[in-house]
């Protein structure tokens, strides 16, 4: 059942991070009662890669009076999909140019919010990622700040598509010492969200504050 591999999850993650990684359940795809049972069973982050499925699940839930839940995106955010992205989710993880996080602002001026943002950080080097160079993440940094609506809240990466556990490893370990730069320069970035259903282990050993599973605790997705 949903509920008892959720529960089951979430104690593995706590026994491994001691406490500090939390778990966001990756919902694409998956109909509204099953997000439901989730989150009757403890669940409070949820992250959406595709928009369209984002506010048809976030309004088919409220209809189903759920628990209340902090909603991410956690896919690419196109520029015509950022008006639904800020008024379905509290948390953009995906922003990895200007130009977006430049869009998402106007939105958020617009619609009178405030909105978390994390940087996508291409840690692996990989041309099938989205996610910017790990250089060129400071100076979006700084631009972020001085953006209305946007707070900077932390880095979220992909691990290495790679079995190279060395590999998957060192992607984790690059983007959290860019994290600790980024702290020591004064910026907010509290948040790593690194890890999914294969690696989520080693992006805790890592320094993971949030990983991102589905498969896990929904079994595979539906045709």
């Amino acid at each position: 059942m949903i509920r008892d591999r959720y529960r089951a999850l979430e104690e593995s993650v706590r026994m491994a991070s001691g406490g500090r990684t939390r778990v966001l359940l990756a919902v694409k795809h998956q109909p509204p009662q099953a997000v439901l049972e989730a989150l009757m069973a403890g669940a409070t982050l949820l992250g959406h890669n595709i928009i369209q499925q984002l506010s048809s699940s976030e309004e088919a839930l409220a209809e189903l009076a759920a628990p209340p839940h902090d909603t991410h995106v956690i896919g690419h955010v196109q520029s015509n999909k950022a008006r639904a992205a800020v008024t379905y989710a509290g948390t953009i993880q995906t922003v990895d140019s200007l130009k977006t996080a430049r869009r998402l602002s106007t939105v958020c001026r617009d619609l009178s919010l405030e909105r978390g943002i994390m940087i996508q950080v291409n840690s692996s080097g990989a041309q099938s990622q989205f996610g910017l160079d790990p250089a060129d993440v400071p100076a979006l940094a700084d631009q972020i700040r001085a953006l209305p609506g946007l707070t900077f809240t932390g880095l979220m990466t992909i691990g290495a598509n790679t079995d190279d556990i060395a590999a998957v490893r060192a992607s984790f370990a690059t983007t959290h010492k860019l994290s600790d730069q980024l702290r020591a320069e004064g910026h907010g970035c509290r948040e790593l969200s690194m890890g999914m259903s294969n690696d989520w282990r080693i992006a805790v050993d890592e320094g993971s504050t949030m990983i991102r599973v589905g498969r896990q605790v929904f079994g595979e997705r539906p045709a």
